[in-house]
């Protein structure tokens, strides 16, 4: 080999000789894995031998969990570890695991039994955790615990520990020489019992209780503390926490003596069960009156209070349930009010509080009645000359009802419980009902009664048949009218509703919404088609006549064709005045022939007096039926015959003077009247352009008096006009 070979052999030589000693040493332990199921069933124990180790999956623990863990190491001493399962890989790769394992539950070089009560640290998500039993020289242990020796065995038990209802803290802690900690902070009801024990697995110290401000001294609560409790196997303090430290924030301590201290404490409280009532009506009130009762004030900082039941009449029946609760009683006197509580584990108190009842309350007046029909208002509509029965049977009083009194618009009527009512006129009606009880207390309550008619309006939409076809966009004036027997046209109310398919008041009728009031309308449409809308009239009863109308909308003419349009509108126009003039003319005056005829005129008297007024008279192009037959306010129809008695009666008064001459004849003919005609009934006449039969006319109905059949009372009677 020349020299520059042996010189690039050495120098590889001398690179690689670092390699090989880096990777040399111990290899990562190989362990044995157990479930836990599987080493809590041994009775003779485990056996670790020299220089191995063994992890046993204890699962899945969460910190809300205490465990109670029972280990035995036998023969010889091992290393008990507790490890998670992020850390328990530290382990197994043989790296350092000295600030891996968790302390409070992790044992060196362990020879003998222990015990302790061990909750997992708090994490956002429970954990998997495991014990590790070592019996070897751990590359990562830095020599300290176990080195291995011989073989070793163990016993292992861990369940979740018994648990208290009320539960403070129940954990493993480690404490330096001379540290103090703050296991933990409370504030609770005074009476209430605190109890805490504390095991010591190695060294010795105090446990004691302090307030906030005795935090920074070594001040403690009296006898609530446990000097020096190493050496035993627990030591256990009952403590009761006094009124001046109700629901003051304490602390349960803990300080380390001059060694080292790790121990297991458990604690937990007895809470107090003690109700309490506040009434704030300090202890009186009426009959039928509530009363507010409070038990809010009773002990309960440990959520320790399960159900509070009230008794309001020592009948040992619940009458209500809850921390604040109403009472009444109908019956006046002492009553005897009985609270229990029932706490969590089942315990009961009782506690009673006196209320004096008082019988100072009005009675209430209920008027119900039979008849008529109640509206939204509350208001009792009835139909005129219909009957309305009042009863006074639903009053009631936190006593008794004694007597009961009746008055309409504050005229009185009866006395009775029950009487019946009825009115001739349409109008609104105050009946007052009065009710008094034994003591005399006295109460009254209103209704209001709507007499109303029946009629219905009579739509007269002639305006807007004759509108069957419009162009987009142009303006039309609709014009409704109606005819009602009792209401005049100015007391009528006209809504259109010009959308059919919305229903805007929310009444579950899209055709009744009132998108316009009044009787004419003018209006537009945009969209090409059929237009729909509809027309409600209605009277001041509420009575109403509706009607749906249809109108064509088309596109407007080009201009071409616009003057040819004109032309056979005007002509058609001409043509359709000219049918309706001739036709209503024609029906006027055949109804002003029966108008006159009516008066007491023959036909030929009637024909002849409408020729003579159209001669005489310069009447309009639509004069209706009293026009043609010149009948004027007031005018009174006279046939020949009466003329001609009026001529002779004025000659004979020029001959013999002014006194007065009764005709002979005139005790056997019956005198003439005119029949008065309502004149909305000539505007229907407008109606037989569309070939509806003829209506009859419907005479008004004359007022008729009320009467009241009840106790022999009868209402005021209205006076007739002619009397």
């Amino acid at each position: 080999m020349s020299r520059p070979n042996l010189l690039i052999f050495l120098l590889a030589g001398l690179l690689i000789a670092p390699m090989v000693s880096a990777t040399e040493g111990r290899a990562a332990p190989q362990c044995a894995e157990f479930d836990l199921s599987d080493v809590v069933t041994s009775s003779s124990g485990v056996a670790v031998e020299p220089g191995a180790c063994l992890i046993v999956d204890i699962g899945v623990r969460s910190h809300t969990t205490t465990l109670a863990i029972d280990i035995e190491v036998l023969d010889d001493a091992m290393d008990v570890l507790m490890f998670d399962q992020g850390t328990v890989q530290t382990y197994k790769n043989g790296q350092n695991y000295r600030s891996s394992f968790n302390a409070e539950s992790s044992f060196e070089s362990m020879i003998g039994s222990q015990w302790l009560d061990w909750a997992p640290p708090q994490s956002i998500n429970a954990k998997n955790w495991y014990i590790v039993f070592d019996n070897s020289e751990h590359d990562g242990d830095e020599g300290l615990g176990d080195q291995g020796g011989m073989t070793s065995r163990f016993k292992l038990q861990l369940a979740p520990a018994s648990v208290e209802d009320y539960p403070l803290i129940h954990d493993t802690f480690i404490l330096q020489p001379g540290e103090r900690i703050n296991l933990a902070s409370f504030s609770v009801d005074s009476g209430t019992d605190l109890s805490y024990w504390a095991h010591p697995i190695s060294g010795s110290g105090d446990m004691f209780i302090q307030s906030d401000n005795q935090l920074s001294g070594d001040l403690i609560i009296s006898d609530s503390g446990m000097e020096d409790f190493g050496g035993q196997d627990t030591t256990q303090i009952d403590w009761t926490v006094p009124q001046f430290l109700d629901l003051q924030n304490l602390n349960l301590m803990a300080e380390a003596g001059s060694s080292s201290l790790h121990f297991t404490v458990k604690a937990w409280f007895d809470p107090v069960l003690s109700p309490t009532i506040v009434d704030y009506s300090n202890s009186t009130t009426t009959i039928g009156e509530k009363i507010t009762l409070d038990a809010s004030n009773t002990p309960n900082s440990l959520q320790q209070v399960l159900s509070l039941s009230w008794d309001f009449d020592s009948d040992n029946v619940v009458d209500a349930t809850g921390n604040l609760v109403e009472a009444s009683w109908s019956t006046p006197g002492d009553k005897t009010v009985n609270l229990t509580a029932q706490s969590q584990s089942g315990e009961t108190t009782m506690v009673s509080h006196q209320v004096e009842v008082l019988d100072i309350e009005d009675p209430i007046a209920v008027i119900t009645g039979a008849g008529g029909v109640i509206d939204l208002n509350g208001d009792r509509r009835l139909l005129r000359l219909s009957d309305l029965v009042l009863q006074a049977s639903n009053s009631y009083d936190d006593h008794a009802i004694a007597s009961a009194s009746w008055s309409v618009d504050g005229e009185p009527l009866s006395s009775a419980s029950q009487f019946t009512v009825s009115w001739s006129e349409i109008g609104t009606y105050v009946v007052t009902l009065t009710v008094s009880d034994p003591s005399g207390n006295t109460g009254s309550v209103n209704t209001t009664i709507v007499v109303y008619d029946s009629t219905e309006p009579i739509l007269v939409t002639s305006d807007i048949t004759e509108i069957t076809e419009v162009e987009q966009g142009e303006e039309i004036e609709l014009k409704a009218k109606a005819a009602d027997e009792w209401d005049s046209q100015e007391n009528l109310r006209f809504t259109w509703d010009l959308d059919l398919e919305r229903d805007t008041n929310g009444d579950g009728d899209p055709t009744n919404d009132a998108d316009f009031t009044g009787p004419s309308l003018a209006i537009s449409f945009d969209d090409i088609g059929e237009a729909r809308f509809a027309v409600t009239v209605y009277d001041e009863s509420n009575n109403s006549d509706f009607e749906i109308f249809e109108i064509q909308v088309t596109e407007p003419p080009s201009e071409a064709g616009l003057i040819a349009i004109v032309s056979i509108v005007f002509a058609s126009i001409l043509v359709v005045s000219g049918v309706v003039l001739f036709g209503y003319r024609g029906i006027q005056r055949r109804h002003a022939v029966e108008l006159l005829m009516e008066g007491g005129l023959s036909q030929v008297e009637a024909k002849a007096r409408i020729l003579s007024t159209a001669r005489g008279t310069k009447l309009p192009m639509f004069a209706n039926a009293y026009q043609m037959a010149g009948i004027t306010d007031g005018a009174v129809i006279k046939s020949a015959g009466q003329m001609q008695t009026e001529a002779k009666a004025q000659e004979f008064a020029a001959i013999y003077g002014n006194e007065s001459q009764q005709d002979p004849n005139a005790g056997f003919r019956p005198s003439s009247s005119v029949r008065q005609v309502d004149p909305a009934l000539a505007e229907a006449a407008l109606a037989a352009f569309a070939d509806e039969p003829e209506k009859p006319t419907v005479a008004p109905s004359a007022p008729v008096s009320g009467k009241v059949r009840s106790g022999g009372v009868s209402l005021p009677r209205s006076k007739p006009p002619n009397e």
